[in-house]
């Protein structure tokens, strides 16, 4: 009786003296904030907030800050404090990125920057730039990204003695895509610029046509629809008579 009183006593007491230490451990680790444990440390990188195509202009939704870890951070990131999501806005995405992808300086052409253009243009195309008739067309509503026709206002010479003049007027082209008006190629602004230029993505075809006409009077241009369809442009022209097949 008296070894097995003794071994229970024993028990007791190792049992109790762990107990203490495991409490004193749990409070030491509280009082120290978890220092022992390491916490994985992030930084707020730009990235996108959805699939952004080639050629699409940045606008304020495309982009946000998303924290990532340090430990997989890129020199090429955009980084908290190095730039603002204002400042990215308005350039041209050069490459295709994807959603959740963090946006670097070589997948961007920024406003100013050589290429721009060139960037947001379709393949097999040309930029060509057209002096408008002053006071004519839709007094500052087409902006880049517009569809428009492109009428041709000319003095018609007189066909005899004693005829006088006229004017007339001709759609020249059809539905081309304005990428610039004097110069401004992004449509985020509302600002209302009256044009007197604008420059046009076309064919090689039809550059040679503006090359022409632009000799033979003035320019100015409709806005097309943006759900104009299938449906066939007039034949005839200001006068009435059956447009020249050729232009």
């Amino acid at each position: 009786m008296l070894l097995l009183t003794a071994a229970v006593a024993l028990s007791l007491a190792t049992a109790m003296i762990m107990r203490a230490w495991v409490n004193e451990a749990r409070l030491s680790a509280v009082a120290t904030g978890g220092a022992d444990i390491p916490k994985q440390q992030v930084t707020k990188v730009v990235v996108a907030t959805h699939g952004l195509p080639a050629g699409q202009f940045i606008q304020p939704n495309d982009l946000e800050w998303q924290d990532w870890p340090d430990n997989a951070l890129n020199s090429s990131y955009i980084v908290s404090g190095s730039r603002t999501i204002e400042e990215l806005v308005g350039s041209v995405v050069r490459s295709a990125i994807a959603g959740g992808e963090p946006i670097t300086d070589v997948r961007l052409i920024k406003k100013g920057d050589r290429g721009f253009l060139s960037a947001i243009m379709s393949p097999g195309t040309r930029a060509v730039t057209v002096q408008l008739q002053q006071n004519a067309g839709l007094g500052g509503l087409v902006l880049p990204g517009d569809h428009v026709d492109v009428v041709l206002t000319a003095v018609v010479p007189s066909s005899g003695p004693g005829e006088p003049e006229h004017h007339a007027s001709e759609t020249v082209l059809e539905d081309i895509r304005v990428l610039a008006i004097d110069q401004k190629m992004s449509d985020m602004s509302n600002e209302t610029v009256m044009a007197r230029s604008a420059t046009l993505e076309v064919t090689p075809k039809q550059a040679e046509i503006l090359a022409l006409v632009t000799d033979m009077g003035k320019l100015s241009l409709t806005l097309r629809s943006i759900a104009s369809g299938d449906e066939k442009p007039q034949t005839t022209n200001a006068k009435g008579e059956p447009k020249d097949p050729s232009v």
